[in-house]
């Protein structure tokens, strides 16, 4: 298998991306927990000690509650509520007895009844001073007093008296003393529950029910003072109102005395005016009716003369007249053919016409005159009625002005005299009520000694001090692992530096040391390591079948990241495949071959080979044991750079590549010398070391990027020293090649 295909380079297209998922994932985070439990163990440990030493030098408090329940329910012998109101059944009240209870001048009740002035666990006075406060005072006691006074360590205060003293120290206590009661209401009901922590439970008890007497002792107290208070208003009130009462009937009397003929006079007016409205309403209308006819008689003679008037006129005269005179014209009609107009007979009709024509026009003008009479006659009953009316409204006006004071006085003595009533029955009320008050609570449950501890609460003390070096443990561990810039899995390699990872080679302990590492493969040829190089030179091989790399370059970031027994094992895994191979040790300062192999000192080696001191032949150093040649350096040069940018050099690596299948160059960390950026242009291929868990992704991805500006081709990354039980349990998922790294059922270590 090649490690090539587990780890496609499309995992560099999205660097970043399977990280952020690997954060979230849950099998990731369980897995990075179990390798980190230490981390998570040793916190929790921490915290639960810490907690359980202060638990033991912290008191234990006992908590005795007393239960007070406020009166929903009144026995009510007179109507006190009005002048002492009960507590009505709301949160907002119920609050406001809780702020009594809890108020500072309950609690010196308290104080003073208990004596609890003189118990050190409330008075701090009482106390002994601690160790450590006793000897801060004798230090600072044996300075002189000018350096107190410069360091600021003598407090200069005014003189106190003793007066002012002992308040100082009552108000200390009855500080202490609220600070130990819990004043609640249980649920929404009007029971109060009294708690008074204390390291005595007798005493606590003690204090709870003396807290819920002295509560229905100040509500009685404060009833009688009102009760008095009220009883000594009132009276005054009384004797205010009694005054007003007399002095409110004194001027009725005399306003009445002023008016004395006149008690029925706004009835009687009231109904004449009524009459008289009504008089002149008819009145108005026979003016209006006859001023119509008038107007409509006048208005026919205008249009049609007298004759016309007296169509419209109801006369029997008239009408009989009318009747008369066409009785005539009809007879000198019929005549008017017989005879003619001089005839005597149509002389005397035509007189008689006239004479019946004249008694009509006289008749209408009488009618008409009756009729202008009628107006005038209506007209002036009109005016009479409106000054009788307006005579009787002046003197109706004036009555109802004193009808309306008398009135109002009536109506001021009779609020003065109900007033007088109301405060003197509450008066008497009051009075009698001494003897009735009750308090509007009373005590449902006394406190009892408890017999277990309320405070500290061990348990769950101890639990939170766990959680909290559980949550401290995982903030530790997640800021480590965020803090963590080294890579653990291939994956991550791939997303930072866009190289695929050829082979993970184990670790096998840092005692191990290269010439050890050779003999360790050399002797278990079916061992992880063995088989990782394997993997790594198949890769090489299958980077292109057609044209195998023939020369390789191995580098690394910086140094100790195993670059050099990488070079080693690889140029012996390639000799095992009955492939001639050659490592060229390209580290001139800090050469690693001699001491790998065990070479002895000798003059032929790369420098000399380069300068021309010597032939390559001569410089080239069979191992027998493993297999492979090598090309070492015997001493040290500050001018690597120079000697492997030569052409000597590069004719020699051309005269190796014609002569062995496969040459292994081992150069200086990339990141630190620019040797890898010269000797990588002869190389057909170059690998990049990386140390599992050291080295920083900064520095592999600067130096892969560094080398690739440069057109020198990396096949891949070998990821080294891996510690194969760490890097399984750091497998973020099975899809990773190091989920199954731990197994060894092929490894024969």
């Amino acid at each position: 298998m090649t490690t090539r295909h587990e780890f496609p380079p499309a995992a560099a297209q999205h660097p970043g991306g399977d990280e952020a998922h690997e954060f979230f994932d849950l099998r990731s985070a369980v897995r990075l927990l179990w390798v980190r439990k230490w981390m998570l163990v040793i916190p929790i440990l921490f915290c639960i000690g810490i907690a359980t030493v202060i638990l033991q030098k912290v008191p234990r408090l006992y908590t005795a509650t007393a239960e007070v329940m406020l009166n929903t329910r009144k026995t009510n012998v007179v109507d006190i509520e009005s002048v002492v109101t009960g507590i009505p059944v709301d949160s907002k009240f119920v609050d406001g007895e809780i702020a009594v209870i809890n108020s500072a001048q309950l609690m010196s009740r308290v104080v003073e009844k208990l004596r609890l002035d003189r118990d050190p666990e409330f008075n701090s006075a009482l106390r002994p001073q601690p160790f450590i406060g006793a000897w801060i005072d004798g230090l600072k006691d044996s300075l002189p007093e000018k350096l107190r006074l410069a360091l600021g360590l003598e407090n200069v205060e005014a003189p106190v008296s003793l007066a002012d003293k002992a308040e100082r120290e009552r108000l200390s206590v009855v500080r202490s003393l609220g600070s130990a009661v819990d004043v609640r209401q249980r649920g929404v009901s009007v029971v109060i529950l009294i708690d008074v922590s204390s390291e005595d439970p007798r005493k606590a008890a003690l204090i709870a029910n003396t807290i819920a007497d002295q509560y229905l002792v100040d509500q009685l107290e404060a009833k009688f003072e009102a009760t008095q208070r009220a009883t000594s208003w009132l009276n005054e009130r009384v004797n205010e109102l009694r005054e007003r009462v007399e002095a409110s009937e004194a001027a009725i009397e005399a306003f009445k005395a002023t008016q004395a003929g006149d008690e029925h006079g706004v009835d009687v007016t009231s109904q004449q005016l009524a009459e008289l409205n009504s008089q002149l309403i008819s009145a108005r209308a026979g003016v209006a009716e006859a001023r119509a006819r008038y107007a409509q008689v006048d208005r026919r003679i205008q249009e049609g003369g007298i004759d016309a008037a007296a169509n419209v006129l109801s006369s029997p005269l008239i009408l009989t007249l009318r009747q008369q005179r066409a009785e005539l014209q009809r007879r000198r009609a019929e005549l008017s053919n017989r005879y003619g107009e001089r005839h005597p007979t149509m002389i005397n009709l035509q007189a008689e016409i006239g004479d019946v024509s004249s008694a009509i026009i006289s008749e209408v003008r009488k009618i008409v005159e009756g009729l202008r009479n009628d107006v005038a006659v209506a007209e002036a009953r009109e005016a009479a009625l409106v000054e009788s009316l307006e005579a009787l409204e002046g003197r109706s006006v004036n009555l109802a002005r004193s009808s309306v004071e008398l009135r109002q006085l009536e109506r001021e003595a009779a609020a003065d005299r109900l007033i007088y009533e109301n405060f003197l029955n509450r008066f008497r009320e009051t009075s009698e009520q001494d003897g009735l008050l009750q308090p509007d609570a009373r005590i449902i449950a006394s406190a009892e000694p408890p017999a277990i501890p309320s405070s500290p609460k061990t348990k769950l003390i101890v639990a939170i001090a766990g959680v909290g070096g559980l949550m401290g443990g995982l903030a530790l561990i997640f800021l480590v692992e965020m803090l963590n810039r080294t890579f653990r899995l291939p994956e991550e390699i791939e997303a930072a530096t866009g190289a695929s990872v050829l082979a993970y080679i184990p670790s096998l302990g840092r005692r191990y040391r290269h010439r050890q590492i050779l003999n360790y493969a050399l002797k278990k040829p079916n061992s992880a390591l063995s088989e990782s190089i394997r993997n790594l030179r198949t890769a090489l091989f299958l980077a292109n079948v057609d044209a195998p790399p023939k020369v390789v370059m191995v580098t690394s970031s910086l140094s100790g990241e195993g670059k050099s027994i990488t070079s080693m094992l690889l140029a012996r895994a390639s000799a095992q495949m009955r492939k001639s191979s050659v490592i060229v040790d390209c580290d001139i300062r800090r050469p690693m071959m001699q001491a790998a192999f065990g070479l002895e000192h000798r003059d032929a080696d790369l420098i000399s080979v380069l300068q021309d001191r010597t032939t390559l032949e001569e410089a080239i150093i069979y191992d027998a044991e493993n297999q492979v040649h090598v090309v070492p350096v015997m001493q040290r040069s500050p001018q690597a750079a120079d000697i492997l940018s030569s052409q000597r050099f590069a004719r020699l690596i051309e005269e190796l590549r014609s002569r062995f299948d496969f040459v292994v160059l081992d150069v200086p960390p990339v990141l630190l010398v620019s040797d890898a950026c010269v000797v990588g242009k002869y190389a057909d291929l170059s690998v990049y070391v990386i140390a599992w868990d050291s080295t920083r992704r900064e520095a592999a991805a600067q130096g892969i990027r560094q080398l690739r500006s440069l057109g020198i081709r990396v096949a891949g990354a070998v990821l080294t020293f891996v510690n194969r039980d760490r890097a399984s349990r750091h497998a973020s998922s099975m899809q990773s090649a190091f989920a199954y790294y731990g197994n060894d059922d092929y490894y024969v270590n």
